[in-house]
């Protein structure tokens, strides 16, 4: 008795089969039309976060940049001979490992009291469009 309820079953979805011939034009291009608007906002999204991914590596690189000449300030240790200001600058190009940033240090003597020295350091890229800074106190 249940395989004459099977055959009864396979008999109907054969003919239901045979009465629907497939999708209509219409139903095909709506279905396109939306997977393109899919794959078009996911493609945005990921031209954005390529974009920041970029940002943010070169950001970190003109940060190591800054701290690794901090560092060498504070290993020189504190200069007696220094008054006023003193700015040195390693241009564009100038950085073997760098070569599309400026670093500029800048030691103003006596500042913010007698017997201390203000080091800044300046990383630009970008033209200058970007840049980035870190500053450290000297003392005798």
């Amino acid at each position: 008795m249940n395989t004459n309820i099977f055959i009864v079953y396979v008999r109907n979805a054969l003919s239901k089969m045979a009465t629907n011939r497939g999708s209509s034009l219409l139903e095909v291009l709506m279905a396109m039309a939306l997977i393109s608007v899919a794959i078009t906002g996911i493609s945005g999204f990921s031209t954005a976060s390529i974009t920041g991914m970029s940002v943010s590596q070169k950001m970190t690189k003109a940060v190591t940049l800054a701290q690794d000449q901090i560092e060498e300030v504070l290993r020189m240790g504190y200069r007696r001979s220094l008054s006023g200001v003193t700015t040195s600058t390693e241009p564009y190009g100038s950085m073997i490992d760098a070569p599309l940033f400026k670093r500029t240090v800048v030691v103003e003597a006596g500042t913010p009291a007698p017997g201390m020295q203000t080091v800044t350091v300046t990383v630009a890229w970008d033209a200058d469009a970007h840049a980035t800074s870190l500053s450290t106190l000297l003392t005798e």
